[in-house]
């Protein structure tokens, strides 16, 4: 039987390998991916906190004597909404255009008790620590997942949560991507995956299935054709943007005056446990 680990080695090997060919045929690579995303993700982001069940879960475990770390904060979604419960949070983000977004958002909305740290966790000082420690959808690109879930757990004091995809959205733009690619799409590991790893190292972590609308929304198709250019690493050119576009129009539904996948709810895993 495959080990955990082992099992998600090979698919994030497998998926890499996919998305580097992908890359080398328009001679680019992922190293700037979001950069060049950061201002779309923000503005897709930015306003439902509140409302997601992650962070409905993890206001219950703060209180105003709190600290709370959240690793790969991105431009400050949880990060942002998380501040006003909590004593201290420190954000750490390696990407400065992520970063800077969750500046921004923080200077606007007057919050002074977040501090950032700007790196990779793998590369943060191995003494951060926190009462509470999340970390939303950051583990699918990385393949020492062990280490880096190890480093969390010693991280937190009290409490560790973490948000991963049940289901892809590359699963929903599958057809899209075997279209223009002529090949199945490699998904990356999914909460499963990683509730085994932890099994195998000994983190027995509680999990909670949630259910949301999806948060990719395009106000009109030259936005949507924008985004999917990117995420499906296609040739910017005339010819992929006009039958992009045409497959969209027969796939996004409108919804509330924005265009959206034809799905009503997706599924996501809260995994968490007590220190």
């Amino acid at each position: 039987m495959q080990a955990a680990l082992e099992r998600w080695h090979y698919l994030i090997d497998k998926r890499a390998q996919q998305m580097d060919e992908a890359y080398a045929r328009l001679g680019r690579s992922s190293a700037d991916f979001w950069n060049r995303r950061a201002r779309s993700f923000h503005q897709a982001t930015k306003d439902n906190a509140l409302s997601d069940p992650f962070f409905l879960k993890v206001r219950q475990a703060v209180t105003a004597q709190s600290s709370v770390l959240d690793v790969g904060a991105g431009t400050g979604r949880f990060a942002l909404a998380l501040a006003p419960l909590a004593k201290q949070v420190v954000a750490v983000e390696p990407n400065s255009a992520m970063l800077s977004y969750l500046r921004q958002e923080a200077e606007q909305k007057c919050i002074s008790n977040l501090s950032y740290i700007a790196t990779t966790w793998q590369e943060a000082a191995t003494d951060v620590q926190a009462d509470i420690v999340v970390c939303s959808h950051v583990l699918y690109p990385l393949r020492e997942v062990d280490t880096f879930l190890a480093k969390l757990d010693r991280a937190a004091r009290q409490a560790c949560y973490i948000y991963l995809h049940a289901r892809h959205f590359d699963e929903l733009t599958g057809h899209l991507w075997r279209h223009f690619h002529g090949s199945e799409r490699c998904l990356s590991p999914s909460y499963i995956h990683a509730l085994d790893v932890m099994y195998e190292m000994g983190i027995y972590a509680n999990v909670e299935v949630v259910s949301k609308p999806p948060s990719w929304r395009y106000h009109n198709y030259e936005v949507a054709v924008e985004e999917l250019i990117e995420q499906l690493i296609l040739p910017d050119n005339e010819r992929t943007r006009t039958e992009l576009r045409r497959m969209l129009e027969a796939w996004l539904w409108e919804k509330d005056g924005m265009l959206v996948p034809p799905v009503s709810e997706m599924s996501s895993a809260i995994v968490y446990w007590q220190r």
